[in-house]
């Protein structure tokens, strides 16, 4: 067994093996994808880590990390609606746990401090990695981050039969096809993808520019990480992207992932002149009949709790944020809890909600813009 954390760009024998790990493990996760996790770890290898886990010469499991300040944080951070680790599905409950349990051990030795954001609670290995936790001798903490609205059914075609019932949705498709001309497009190449892409940063950025959470897509630098994002999800066969276009613009546009047996609602942006015939609700039932001829029967409206998606759900997922770090770092620990305890005190007053929202929480947004 050899389990190591290292600092170094990895060579294309690692590329070579984490694809055929990827393809084998456990949750296949689309956030974790072998063309994205490339771009990702290419784009930031200056503060690239990684910590492999190999089994009788055999890759097993990986996780990526990218150093931001004094803390180590999951590569995937900039982009991921939840981040699951990449474990071989054949790997037994004690491998899993010598995963894990290496892994806290490297860290105390390496003295890392780790915020590992929108952890998914649902994973099937979660339970392990906790005892793991617990038994590792270091701080750690757990606390809620997010929701991810979720509309699971049976079967594809229940789920499409499930949204198809709803009168609203299927008014706006129809409203939108009398009344606009309007033609929906499905994309699952590059095509048009440069216009495609120009389009949905500028209608998302018109759409945030006045509110508590101003688009990311405001700079050149922003828009091309979004398309190599897209061109590598292309590349791993796991984009979908709809759209709707209208006397030949684009008014509505979504970003959608393939993960398993589910599609990701990941990202949206439509034009606010056509508000009145909610182009983005309308767009929910063109990607239901997708979902229902390709076989995917849980559609995941991905993190946030906007009000739209708990019209169409009938679960919700908890992705935490887990932080560890060892128990002598007193003021990383104190940050954690106090954090934490922010958090809490802003969920509870709505004035504080809202200062957050407008005043804080655009000046954090700047600020990751900045370092990713």
């Amino acid at each position: 067994m050899v389990a190591s954390i290292s600092y170094s760009f990895p060579d294309q024998d690692f590329w070579i093996e984490y694809t055929e790990l990827w393809n084998n493990s456990l949750h296949k996760p689309v956030f974790k994808s072998p063309h994205y996790i490339q771009y990702l770890a290419n784009r930031f290898r200056n503060e690239f880590a990684v910590y492999r886990f190999v089994l009788d010469g055999e890759l097993k499991g990986v996780i990526f990390f990218r150093k931001n300040g004094n803390e180590y944080r999951l590569l995937t951070d900039v982009k991921a609606d939840h981040n699951f680790f990449v474990i071989h599905r054949s790997c037994t409950e004690e491998q899993i746990d010598s995963f894990f349990s290496n892994f806290l051990a490297a860290v105390k030795k390496e003295n890392w401090s780790l915020v590992l954001r929108v952890q998914p609670l649902w994973a099937s290995y979660m339970s392990t990695f906790v005892k793991s936790v617990h038994k590792s001798g270091l701080f750690w903490n757990v606390a809620k981050r997010s929701v991810c609205p979720v509309l699971e059914e049976e079967s594809a075609k229940q789920l499409y039969d499930k949204l198809n019932s709803s009168r609203e949705l299927r008014y706006r498709v129809n409203r939108i096809k009398s009344q606009l001309e309007g033609e929906f497009e499905i994309m699952t190449g590059d095509e048009d993808l440069d216009d495609w892409v120009n389009k949905f940063c500028e209608l998302h950025q018109k759409r945030w520019e006045d509110s508590g959470s101003p688009s990311r897509y405001s700079s050149a630098d922003e828009i091309k990480f979004l398309k190599n994002c897209l061109l590598s999800w292309i590349e791993d066969r796991l984009l979908v992207r709809f759209s709707i276009k209208v006397n030949d613009e684009r008014i509505a546009f979504v970003i959608c992932l393939i993960q398993g047996n589910s599609l990701i609602h990941h990202s949206t942006a439509y034009d606010d002149a056509f508000y009145k015939y909610s182009p983005g609700k309308a767009l929910i039932l063109t990607i239901a009949e997708w979902m229902k001829n390709n076989a995917l029967n849980i559609l995941d409206f991905g993190e946030g709790a906007e009000p739209y998606k708990y019209a169409y759900t009938n679960k919700e997922l908890e992705p935490n944020e887990i932080a560890i770090s060892s128990l002598s770092n007193v003021s990383f620990i104190l940050k954690v809890k106090l954090r934490q305890v922010l958090r809490e005190k802003i969920s509870e007053n709505p004035q504080l909600k809202r200062f957050y929202k407008e005043k804080i929480k655009p000046l954090t947004q700047r600020s990751k813009q900045k370092v990713s």
